[in-house]
């Protein structure tokens, strides 16, 4: 993949410049969801197989059920999130338990189509646009050691964004 944890860590730019408008939590949910399909692969064959749920009709129903399916998997998750950071020395980690509709559905679908990307840029048995083309088009287009600096990049980014937030806007 770049491994899901990858993914997820390039979320955080965006969760950082648009945090009433992003839900990291679908997101991620996405993402994991998507490559459940590879694992379950791995685990039956012994082959990390990227099929349905790495196409883009696959990734768009994933998007839809965590949108709106995962909305209060997420909410839950959040809630014991914040019970188990309720110190006071890392208060700042709370987050908001509420999440609306609308940042539900972006971060659905960053996370559906970000993983789309991501994978068909590393794995050759991707065909992300399947049933209209059996071409992967992304195949390649940087490097896998550049993929990887690229998420960390936007992790990094996503931090000091964050962070500078906290320090100066508060």
């Amino acid at each position: 993949m770049p491994f899901t944890p990858y993914h997820i860590l390039a979320g955080t730019s965006v969760k950082s410049v648009f945090p009433k408008y992003f839900s990291f939590s679908t997101f991620t949910l996405t993402n994991v969801l998507i490559d459940c399909e590879a694992l379950y692969f791995y685990f039956t064959t012994g082959f990390l197989s990227h099929k349905f749920f790495h196409t883009i009709l696959g990734v768009s129903i994933v998007a839809i059920v965590c949108a709106t399916l995962g909305k209060p998997v997420c909410e839950f998750g959040l809630r014991i999130w914040n019970k188990t950071f309720y110190m006071e020395k890392i208060k700042w980690f709370k987050t908001e338990i509420k999440i609306n509709n609308f940042s539900s559905w972006i971060g659905a679908i960053t996370g559906a189509l970000s993983q789309l990307i991501l994978d068909s840029i590393m794995h050759r048995d991707m065909t992300p646009l399947f049933p209209f083309s059996n071409q992967n088009i992304f195949l390649r287009i940087v490097s896998v050691e550049n993929l990887h600096y690229i998420c960390l990049g936007l992790f990094v980014i996503g931090v000091f964004i964050y962070l500078s937030k906290k320090v100066f806007f508060k």
